[in-house]
């Protein structure tokens, strides 16, 4: 079953509303299968910080994705389509087949469900708009499939950048715990030559101490000699 997504503005719904609102969703697939369309919902996933929601769809033809958002009166900005890329022997939860959607045209000017004045709804083919020509449809899917080529290669990109930022920055790290133990290790150094200077002065200030003592004693020996000598003269 192909896959699609609708994207919602949720800048004015909280998030429990737009959990509580997604019950009407269920409901309204549910109709729309008793019906024989055969059309489900999947998951929902919110951007806070963008303010944005997503919920994945699967359906046989993508016009009953915009009726199911209508009989539950939720308001979306777009549906467009989700290629499943899952590797095959991984279990899959989220789709029943790897066939290409539908082609889908390019979207038109927004328009409201009926009685419903929150944010609008997408526009193009699956909004009521005219049907794109077979040859519009093929550019419109080799362009997506171009941007998706180029996206994966920018990520891919992105990845090995961050790798290597992250190496790098294995190596500063290192560095920086290298001269952590330098800077430490100098400071052991520079405590332990403060102490030999101390004692070294220490030492020193003795050595004079006793020099200056030597030199007293030797001066009064050379004074009592003299003293003695001009006595003998007399």
């Amino acid at each position: 079953m192909p896959l699609f997504a609708v994207e919602r503005d949720l800048s004015q719904v909280p998030p429990d509303r737009f959990r509580s609102d997604l019950r009407g969703l269920v409901k309204a697939c549910e109709r729309l299968q008793s019906l024989g369309k055969k059309v489900r919902y999947i998951s929902s996933a919110v951007f806070p910080v963008e303010a944005r929601g997503l919920c994945l769809f699967g359906a046989e033809e993508p016009q009953w994705i915009r009726e199911v958002n209508e009989a539950a009166r939720l308001p979306y900005l777009r549906i467009f389509a989700v290629l499943d890329l899952t590797p095959v022997g991984v279990r899959r939860e989220l789709s029943c087949g790897r066939r290409p959607p539908q082609p889908i045209a390019a979207p038109l000017p927004v328009r409201e469900p009926p009685g419903d004045h929150g944010p609008h709804n997408g526009g193009g083919a699956l909004n009521g708009g005219p049907a794109a020509s077979p040859s519009r449809v093929t550019d419109d899917l080799a362009r997506w499939s171009d941007e998706g080529r180029q996206l994966l290669h920018v990520l891919g990109g992105w990845l090995e950048e961050a790798a290597h930022i992250q190496a790098q920055a294995d190596v500063v790290e290192g560095e920086r715990d290298r001269l952590a133990d330098e800077v430490q290790r100098y400071r052991d150094e520079n405590v332990e030559l403060r102490t030999q200077r101390e004692e070294l002065q220490q030492t020193l200030q003795t050595l004079a101490g006793r020099m200056a003592q030597a030199a007293d004693e030797i001066l009064n020996q050379f004074g009592r000699r003299g003293t003695s000598g001009d006595l003998a003269e007399r």
